[in-house]
Parts: structure tokens; sequence; C-alpha cells
């Protein structure tokens, strides 16, 4: 459908061209009166369908091209030293095929582009002496190919490219390259994309300290190659990114210090290689650990100690723990519901369930759910503990590697009502409780929600209980009263 809407959409350009006397064969002009006399020598024409480049060292604008609305091919603006200002292109709304934007060292931004919100092919910004930002290009919502951002030593900020949302997914040489720009601290937008037709290249940026942009990248359809940052201190836009449909090379970075955003990288075509990153001492991310132990060819050399060789990775990726994000339960019925996940799991071959009462010694093991292995999604677990002690229930987990190695959660505590409730007065209180009764020996605990114990008393002569130096909160009262033992939560304001 899009094939068929591009050729029509050239069928109206040429009839168009034809009768307003546009150009009918590919036209350069470099001149400054050429760019003048273009609107003498093709009176009407609003609508391109050849390729037009304008290349001149004395061409300073491009008013005579204000007339032109569309192009049905492209638009190469190269090597004009003289030329401060794109205001001549104002009218211009859409470029079919490529916008080429290079050697103009007179340009500091893209004004006068305002109006592009299609483009078609590719858009390549490169060699621009004194462009420091792209602002001024119109919202461009995709490009056919590829992007080529490069070598262009003043440039600061990429943001006016944030409405990308693709660069050339289905074409084999829709690549996305930003490299050799001397003053670019970070990609700031690029967001909206998600997958490159071909390959990504981020090198030789000499003072780019992290990424920020390209969040949204998941899929690269090619290599993938970050090389030369000299200040890039982290990768922290790539947790997204899944699949690289050729080679990985993480090369020359010397302030890199982890690959932790690689997490979730599934598949990786080519070859990886990791080398010649002085301070990267931390390579054991899911995606490359899962290369690692896989059949692929891998070359990891020349960085820090933890990093340094495929053993010392391997070494690394077996140290992987569980990453355990959440622990936690309520009363449910007659018991409790435990809930569990998982960001991410190496080895994972079960988690036990423990559990002790408040006045049990030690835990027990009350059940048993498998992991899921390795995994780099999360993952949720639910256990049901029937039947549990009143008062104070705390529970753990010990999770289990198939090679028999385990680690211990939190210990979580979960408070169950006692049938028989204790009678006790003010609560909430601002310190003093008291406990009412005539059991004969009668005695008090009073605990905090951790187990901890704040005091105890012997209640066979006095009935108050004193929380006045406690800091305000929730607390448990256990009452021993004639051989039973009755527990209550008292609140402190």
């Amino acid at each position: 459908m899009k094939k068929y809407i591009t050729l029509v959409f050239i069928a109206l350009c040429i009839t168009n061209a034809v009768s307003a006397q546009c150009p009918i064969a590919p036209l350069t002009l470099n001149s400054q009166a050429q760019v003048d006399a273009f609107p003498t020598n093709y009176p009407g024409c609003t609508d391109m369908f050849v390729l037009l480049t304008i290349t001149g060292n004395n061409i300073t604008n491009l008013d005579g091209l204000n007339g032109i609305q569309t192009t049905a091919n492209s638009l190469i603006l190269r090597d004009n030293p003289q030329l401060a200002s794109l205001s001549g292109l104002s009218n211009l709304t859409s470029i079919a095929v490529e916008l080429k934007i290079e050697n103009n060292d007179m340009l500091t931004s893209l004004s006068g582009l305002d109006n592009l919100t299609w483009l078609g092919g590719h858009l390549s910004i490169e060699g621009n002496a004194q462009l420091a930002t792209l602002d001024g290009i119109g919202p461009i919502p995709s490009l056919g190919s590829y992007l080529n951002i490069s070598f262009n030593p003043v440039l600061t900020d990429v943001t006016a490219l944030s409405s990308l949302t693709e660069v050339g997914p289905n074409y084999i040489n829709g690549f996305l390259a930003i490299n050799n720009n001397n003053s670019l601290p970070a990609i700031n937008g690029l967001d909206l994309i998600s997958e490159t037709g071909s390959y990504f290249f981020l090198g030789s940026n000499p003072v780019m300290t992290t990424i920020n942009g390209l969040n949204g990248l998941s899929i690269v359809n090619g290599d993938f190659e970050i090389a030369g940052n000299p200040m890039l201190n982290n990768l922290n836009a790539f947790a997204g990114l899944t699949t690289i449909d050729g080679n990985f090379n993480v090369d020359n970075n010397p302030a890199l210090t982890d690959l932790d955003e690689f997490v979730n990288m599934s598949s990786v075509t080519g070859n990886l290689t990791i080398a010649s990153n002085a301070s990267l001492s931390d390579c054991a991310a899911q995606g490359i650990c899962d290369y690692v132990s896989g059949p692929g060819n891998a070359i990891i050399s020349s960085n820090a100690v933890g990093c340094n060789t495929i053993g010392q990775v391997e070494v690394a990726c077996a140290l992987l723990p569980v990453e355990l994000t959440y622990f936690g339960g309520n009363p449910e019925g007659s018991g409790v519901m435990l809930n569990w996940r998982t960001a991410s799991e190496q080895d994972n071959a079960y988690f036990e369930v423990e559990f002790k009462g408040q006045h049990d010694p030690h835990f027990q093991t009350i059940g048993k759910k498998t992991g899921n292995g390795t995994s780099a999604v999360e993952n949720k677990y639910t256990f049901f503990h029937a039947n549990p002690a009143k008062g104070l229930n705390y529970y753990r987990l010990r999770q289990v590697d198939f090679d028999g190695r385990s680690e211990y959660s939190d210990i979580l505590s979960v408070y169950i009502d006692s049938d028989i409730e204790p009678d006790i007065f003010p609560n909430p209180t601002r310190g003093p409780i008291i406990v009412k009764g005539s059991a004969t020996t009668r005695s008090a605990r009073v605990t905090d929600l951790a187990g901890k114990e704040i005091l105890a008393k012997d209640l066979t002569e006095s009935s108050l209980i004193d929380l006045s130096d406690q800091p305000n909160g929730v607390y448990l009262l256990e009452i021993q009263a004639d051989g039973r033992r009755l527990v209550k939560r008292v609140v402190k304001n």
C-alpha cells in the first residue's frame, strides 16, 4: 500500500511539475544567482520530482526556493560555506527520498524546515561546523531508511528529532549512526524509536557522558556498536533492548563501569565483543550471561578485573542472585496469602516457604514453589498458609539454585487476630494502658512488629502498662492469663 501511495504521489508531482514548469531532470544550483533565478526559470513550481542539489561557495540564502512545497525525490544541501539560513525552505512540507545537510559551515540551527512533516527516506546531518542544535526541523514521524548525525563539532542537542518513531525498520540499510560530534553530551530524545532496519553505531563522541534518549530501542536488525566514547560512563538507555540481528560490540569506552542495562537482551545472532574498556569490571548482565553460556563466539579482553576474560564473566554470571523485588502477605480467610515477585532469576530451582510462630524457636518448611530457572522477565509467586497461629507469624523464603546453593529473603511478619480479645483501654493510647480482668496469674509482654521485646511485666499487682517513653507506632501486647495467651494490637499516638 505504501508503495502504491508513493507511486501515485510521484505521478501527481510529475503532472504538476510539467504544468508548472518544474525541472524535469536532476538540477544543481551552484551559485546565489542560480538560487535567486529559480522562480523565474521555473515559474509556479511547487512540487518537485527530481533530485535538487544546492552547492556553491557564494550561496548565502535559499529565498528563491520558497515556492517549493513538496519533492518526490531528494534535497541535498552540501558544501555551502556561506549559507547561514534555511528560511527559504519554510514552505517545504514533504521529501520523498532523502535530505542531506552536509558541510554547511555557517548554519547554527535548522530553522526554516519548521513545516517539514514527512521524510520518506533518510536524513543525514554531517560536517556542519557551527551547527549547535537541530532546532527548527519539523516534527518528522519516521524515516524510511537511515539517520546519520556525524562530525558536527559544536552540536549539543538532538531533541528536535524526538518525534521520530522509526528508522528504516523494513529497509536493509536502515541504520542509525551518531558519531564524532565533539560537543554532544547526551542523546536526549529519540525515545520513540523502537527498531532500526540495519546497524546501530554510537562512536567517538568525546564529551558524551550518558545516553538518556533511545530508551524505546528494542530491536537492531544488524550490528550494535558502541565504541570510542572516552567519557561515556553508563548505557542507561538500553534496558529495553532485546534483539540484535548481528554483532554486539562495546569497545574502547574507558569510563564505562558496567553493562547492567543489557539484562533483557535475549538474542544476538553474531559475535559478541567487549574489549578495551579500562574501567569495565561488571559485565554480568543477564543478556551477556546468556550469550556467554551459549554457542556464540565471544571476545572479552582488556577490560578491568571482573570482565577481563570470558572466565571472569562466567564466574560473575554464576553468582547472579535472584532479584526479589517484593515479598508480602496478608490474612485471607482462615489463613495467610503470601505473594512475591522477582525481576530476574539465574538458575533458580525452587523457593521453600518457611514459617515460625511468635514463640517458636526455629523456622520450619511449610511449602515449596518451583522457580523459573533463568529468566529476565518479572515472575510472580503465591503461597497460601492454612490455619496459622493466632498472633504474630513470621515467614521467610529460601531460594535454592540448581546446584544446591541457597539464600534467604528478609523476614516477613503477619499478624492474625486472637479469637478471644483482651480487654484493654484506651486504644489508641498516648501511653498508659489498663488491662482489665480477674485472673489469678497474669503477665504482659509488649513487642514491636519485628518481634523485638519492648517491655515485660507481671500484672498480678498492677494492671497498668505505660508506653509513654516509646515512639508512636503499632505494638503487640501479649497477655498470659491462667494458661491462655491473648494478643492485641495497640496503637500509640
